[in-house]
């Protein structure tokens, strides 16, 4: 039997980066859960919205490996949706 133990999601790179915008600076882009929720927590403008508590939880949660990395990056997205940082794919 060969066990093969999955990839920790603190490595996990996103296969497309999310692109989003601070404030008034240069797009940036998220290029994995870790990355992801740094953002989320020391960066992020409102804090407040159901996106974004939702996004930081599955993040904690996927890098606390208590939850598969899959998912993650959409609610990354919806959460920068939420607070009008994504920035259009082109």
């Amino acid at each position: 039997m060969i066990i093969q133990k999955a990839e920790r999601c603190a490595d996990v790179m996103w296969s497309e980066p999310v692109e989003i915008r601070l404030g008034y600076g240069q797009p940036e882009k998220i290029s994995g859960p870790l990355q992801a929720l740094n953002c989320l927590a020391q960066r992020w403008p409102d804090t407040g919205g159901e996106e974004y508590l939702k996004a930081k939880t599955l993040c904690m949660a996927a890098l606390g490996e208590r939850i598969p990395c899959a998912g993650v990056r959409d609610a990354f997205v919806a959460a920068a949706a939420e607070a009008d940082m994504l920035v259009p794919a082109n």
